[in-house]
């Protein structure tokens, strides 16, 4: 982990008030579903940084990318930056996705997204089968990125209005996917995206015998074990008795069987 003022060179608006942050190197080695903390070096109008999974790394470590959705007044700091400008990155943090599986299913809602272009492109530089993909969204403007993911995954698509391909919930698609056979008996998912929608997902997953890996998105003050801001209920042996676990350490990627919920 380390410290370090990054330039700017673009944000490029995906649409649905999401954009790519594309900052200069040197980037350190970093794997999918692991995440830096970021702020602006100048006017960062909040207290606390925010945590973003990194997105796109060029292989030399001479660039990186951050999905970013414009929500907040952090948020909005961010891809307001100017080419030029600087921003504060620390990292990488975190558990990423295992690498012990070898063909994933990668579900993703919205900016749930961004942990997934990374492992695309690793299958790719590697001459693996492109990265399957199953993306989901309100709408057609909340599939933001997913034009970057040409070529290199197989991706399915769903709107709950039906604007864009699959015309329901992300999980309805993954149903009626493993109804067609199209995703075999015993395979893994890996998964990003809002609560509700990974908790639907890690369902569908315990019903149908898959096991599922979800990358949590819980509000973080420091990023790497000081605050225990981030603590979520656990179980199993990956943690030697201890209930609680700290998200941006042994996190954010657990298997689903290792969350417990509260009053359970």
């Amino acid at each position: 982990m380390q410290t370090r003022l990054h330039t700017v060179r673009a944000v490029r608006d995906l649409g649905g008030d999401s954009y790519a942050l594309e900052v200069d190197g040197p980037i350190p080695p970093s794997r999918p579903g692991q995440f830096y903390m970021l702020r602006t070096e100048h006017r960062w109008p909040v207290m606390l940084p925010r945590p973003f999974s990194i997105y796109d790394r060029a292989e030399d470590g001479s660039f990186c990318s951050f999905l970013i959705k414009a929500v907040g007044p952090g948020t909005r700091a961010l891809v307001d930056q100017k080419p030029g400008e600087r921003v504060h990155l620390t990292g990488p943090l975190g558990q990423p996705y295992s690498s012990e599986f070898d063909d994933p299913v990668c579900i993703a809602g919205g900016v749930g997204l961004a942990p997934f272009l990374l492992l695309a492109r690793e299958r790719a530089a590697q001459g693996k089968s492109p990265l399957r993909l199953l993306f989901g969204g309100r709408n057609r403007p909340s599939l933001a990125g997913m034009e970057d993911f040409a070529g290199i995954s197989r991706l399915s698509a769903s709107t709950d209005d039906g604007s864009y391909g699959f015309h329901g919930r992300v999980t309805a698609l993954l149903e009626a996917q493993l109804d067609r056979g199209e995703i075999e008996k015993g395979a893994v998912v890996f998964c990003c995206g809002p609560d509700p929608m990974m908790h639907a997902v890690a369902k569908v997953c315990e019903a149908r015998g898959l096991r599922c890996f979800l990358s949590l998105e819980t509000y973080m003050a420091c990023g790497y074990g000081v605050c225990n801001g981030c603590s979520v209920a656990v179980q199993g042996p990956r943690f030697k008795g201890w209930p609680y676990s700290k998200t941006c350490t042994e996190g954010p990627v657990y298997e689903s069987c290792e969350l417990r919920h509260e009053g359970h």
